[in-house]
């Protein structure tokens, strides 16, 4: 079996450690990879932008799967085009991929198909926007850019200054690019935020674990926000109650409004949710894994990977699968950023890190190789560190340690990654 596996990231680590661990046998290919890919993969120095290289790559490597991390590629249309070409490829096509990458479209097709989310209105001139926060939502309220922007885009502001600021800092400023050429003006929802992923055909889903994603800088939940500082699993108000009524009012009603769109989606489906006093509304929608959550979620999955990636790829169904099985403890990661994330982060700073054991993994993000061969920072999230352990607290324990354990200039990290789940427990 050989597989290609696209990205560079801490999620993409986290899946191709996921894949050899579950089957040796895999002969696993990376584009473009990163360090700590290339200790189980062979990288091949294509980017993910580059579509036309991928599918050739694909075909002259004969794989019989490619698996798509992030979400820009997907974006693209990458999917489309290996499909094309007869290539078995896990993940949505750019179609379906806009269920994440247009929020006014994921918005639209959530409130024609009746499924939870917060009031919003989408505009295109900042003119609108700033009439409709104060017309008709106040605050607080949620300014959010419409398209990708790397889980930086939301704005969650307290008063109406705030969302005044906002709106210019993405329309006029142009903070978040091409991202920003429309915003949603959303109603702001009170609750707690959970994480849900779901390996779907089209049609039927194979849920994972809940996990609780931090997004803010600082402990605290204080701070900007950033792509994801730490995450945790399992989370304990995720009931199995809970899970059964997002997959019966969220997950299932999306993908059959998608399916009616002309737009089937298949792969992973992840649903942002806010568990509010009228129960689990969405948040947002994204098409791929999650980072930091896969981080933390793969390191506990028992049952195979493989076999549903892979079904779902070829076109199979999945409703006939047996639900995914899951190890008893729990699981936290620990994000390691640099110096000056998440603004202008700054690279080349030589990195020592400890190495994986039974209790520990070690995750590469935002890390390269320089000219003499050296560990050097490379990005603004270096590194992710997930403690395993019996307990929460266990996992916490062993995830701020190894995260103490990266050494490079300017490392910065959380250290109440499940701080809420520890509250709930009187720890």
């Amino acid at each position: 079996m050989k597989i290609l596996l696209v990205g560079s990231g801490g999620r993409e680590h986290a899946l191709a450690d996921a894949l050899v661990r579950e089957n040796t046998t895999i002969e696993l290919l990376a584009a473009p990879g990163n360090p700590g890919i290339a200790q189980r993969a062979r990288t091949v120095p294509v980017k993910v932008g580059e579509l036309d290289r991928l599918v050739a790559l694909a075909e002259e490597e004969q794989v019989d799967l490619v698996v798509v991390g992030p979400e820009a590629p997907l974006a693209d249309g990458l999917v489309d085009r290996l499909r094309l070409r007869g290539i078995a490829a896990f993940g949505p096509t750019r179609e379906a991929a806009e269920i994440e990458t247009s929020k006014h479209v994921a918005k639209s097709l959530m409130t024609r198909a009746g499924v939870p989310t917060a009031r919003a209105e989408t505009h295109r001139t900042a003119e609108e926007a700033h009439t409709a926060v104060r017309e008709r939502f106040g605050a607080p309220v949620v300014i959010k850019a419409s398209g990708l922007a790397a889980g930086k885009g939301v704005i969650v502001c307290a008063t109406e200054r705030e969302a005044h600021a906002a709106i210019d800092r993405i329309m006029d400023d142009r903070a978040f690019g091409d991202a920003g050429n429309e915003v949603l003006v959303e109603a702001f929802m009170q609750g707690e935020e959970l994480s849900l992923f779901a390996l779907t055909d089209g049609t039927d889903v194979l849920t994972m674990l809940p996990a609780q994603d931090h997004k803010r800088l600082l402990d605290g939940d204080d701070g900007p926000n950033t792509g994801g500082m730490g995450a945790y699993t399992p989370v304990s108000i995720g009931t199995p109650s809970l899970i059964d009524d997002v997959t019966e009012r969220i997950l299932l009603p999306t993908l059959h409004a998608l399916r009616k769109r002309g737009s089937p989606f298949t792969g992973l489906l992840y649903a942002g949710l806010m568990l509010t006093e009228e129960g689990p509304q969405v948040v947002e929608f994204n098409c791929r894994f999650g980072d930091p959550e896969t981080q933390a979620l793969l390191p506990l999955l028992e049952s195979s990977l493989l076999d549903p990636m892979l079904a779902i790829a070829r076109g199979a169904r999945i409703g006939n699968m047996s639900p995914l099985a899951w190890r008893a403890g729990a699981s936290v990661t620990t994000v390691v950023a640099a110096a000056n994330y998440p603004e202008t982060p700054r690279t080349g700073d030589e990195i020592t890190l400890p190495d994986d054991d039974a209790t520990r993994r070690v995750y590469h993000a935002g890390t390269a190789r320089d000219a003499s061969g050296r560990l050097v920072t490379s990005g603004g999230r270096v590194v992710a560190v997930t403690g395993l352990g019996a307990t929460l607290r266990d996992a916490q324990r062993v995830s701020r340690a190894g995260a103490e354990a990266v050494g490079f200039e300017g490392a910065h990290f959380r250290t109440d990654i499940g701080w809420r789940e520890a509250a709930r427990h009187g720890a």
